[in-house]
């Protein structure tokens, strides 16, 4: 791997209060009028929270949970203005599917945001379902996806050697 091209290198990493200040800082440009940084520093308490990083560039974070009648769920999905389209969403939510192996995975959207629907799409998630009443005139859509089971690679079991069969000698009695 070239130098510029690990540069641009996505990594996804569960993230910790050291990165606090990073996501604070991509919400504001992402998502100026959201101030729930008590969901944030809970999310971080509790290590629900995968942080992406474009070489050494914070790029996006995502926020989950199992509370969702027991399931795993996207919480939250930001990825900063300028990061946008490089891959930074579909791969925290990668992540996502690694955590949640063998288990179902839900996340949700506003039906105006059409940018994080055709994320969702793209990876392999169908819509489950809707709620209203949450945001006036703009429904929640909830999308659903069977995350894969973990591909372990298995070793081979080593071979037993036959055991020497013993021959008795002739005359002898046990």
């Amino acid at each position: 791997m070239d130098m510029i091209e690990r540069e641009f290198k996505l990594k996804i990493e569960q993230a910790n209060v050291r990165h606090r200040k990073a996501m604070v800082e991509i919400n504001q440009a992402a998502a100026p009028h959201w101030h729930k940084l008590r969901h944030l520093n809970a999310a971080l308490k509790e290590k629900r929270v995968f942080i992406a990083f474009v070489g050494r560039i914070p790029a996006g974070f995502l926020i989950w949970t199992k509370d969702f009648y027991s399931h795993y769920f996207i919480d939250l999905v930001v990825v900063h203005p300028q990061m946008r389209r490089h891959g930074v969403a579909s791969g925290m939510i990668k992540a996502m599917e690694n955590l949640s192996a063998g288990n179902k995975l839900f996340s949700s959207t506003n039906k105006s945001n059409k940018a994080m629907q055709g994320v969702f799409e793209r990876e392999g998630f169908v819509k489950s379902g809707f709620i209203t009443h949450l945001d006036r005139n703009d429904p929640e859509l909830i999308y659903y996806k069977k995350s894969p089971a973990k591909t372990t690679v298995s070793k081979p079991k080593p071979r037993r050697r036959p055991r020497p069969t013993r021959k008795r000698k002739k005359g002898r009695k046990r």
